[in-house]
């Protein structure tokens, strides 16, 4: 009678809650291996090409740029000597020609008279 009363009284609860979750380790087999080390490669080398590309779109922001229409000018007037700083990006495209004629003009004279007077020196 005993063992009637056991098997009367004994509750068997179907919640999801109590069951017992087992999870079996998966095995990698050497090819997963490999694959794996070759995607994080591969997304280490895209993320490493995306940085370099926004560091080079942003390197302009970041560091000051050369002037390069920046023209400076020494001279001297009346025997004092002039330092002039023109920057070139506002100055018209007439303006720009006419500081070319001026500045190749001197330095094409020089060429020319040094040419002159080493022809003349080979003449002798």
């Amino acid at each position: 009678m005993s063992s009637k009363n056991y098997e009367s009284n004994r509750r068997i609860n179907l919640s999801n809650d109590n069951s017992r979750k087992r999870t079996r380790r998966k095995l990698s087999c050497s090819d997963c291996k490999d694959t794996t080390d070759c995607v994080k490669l591969l997304s280490n080398k895209v993320t490493r090409v995306e940085e370099i590309i926004n560091n080079f779109k942003n390197r302009d922001r970041l560091r000051k740029k050369p002037e390069l229409s920046i023209f400076n000018a020494k001279f001297t007037l009346n025997n004092l000597p002039y330092d002039l700083e023109y920057d070139l990006s506002n100055f018209s495209l007439e303006y720009l020609l006419t500081l070319a004629k001026f500045t190749t003009q001197g330095y094409d004279n020089n060429i020319i008279g040094s040419s002159n007077s080493s022809d003349k020196n080979e003449e002798k």
